[in-house]
């Protein structure tokens, strides 16, 4: 993993999982796309919680204290559950791009079932060459 990418503990796992044998750089890519995705997900939940603080923004307002006035500022983050179904939709769609969980969602052939007037039909036809 590159120095630059330092991803949570949620974020690392996913990333040695999704990286592991995989030298396409592409693919590498979309991987430490996923694990910040799925970081940021984690920092949704704790701010949903009231347990964690937003760390998106930062502000410098410079001379502010110098004039001895009181300044207020407010910051609103209303659609913190709406940004965290988008970051699912987000992951959801690196991961399809990636291949993960294909395996898992097909379904074991099954052999046909036959209907009622199959199996009768075919007892007409056992009874006719064994009669004849």
């Amino acid at each position: 993993m590159a120095d630059e990418a330092r991803f949570g503990a949620r974020g690392q796992r996913l990333y040695d999982a999704l990286t592991e044998g995989v030298t396409e750089e592409a693919r590498l890519v979309l991987a430490e796309e996923a694990a910040r995705v799925a970081d940021r997900l984690d920092e949704l939940d704790r701010i949903i919680a009231g347990k964690g603080v937003l760390e998106l923004m930062r502000f410098r307002i410079p001379h502010a204290f110098e004039g001895g006035d009181e300044i207020t500022v407010e910051v609103k983050f209303d659609n913190v559950l709406g940004e965290s179904r988008q970051q699912i939709n987000a992951l959801r769609q690196v991961l399809m791009t990636l291949g993960v969980g294909k395996g898992a969602t097909t379904e074991p052939e099954q052999t046909p079932t036959k209907s009622p007037l199959d199996e009768l039909r075919e007892r007409r036809e056992k009874q006719r060459a064994g009669g004849s």
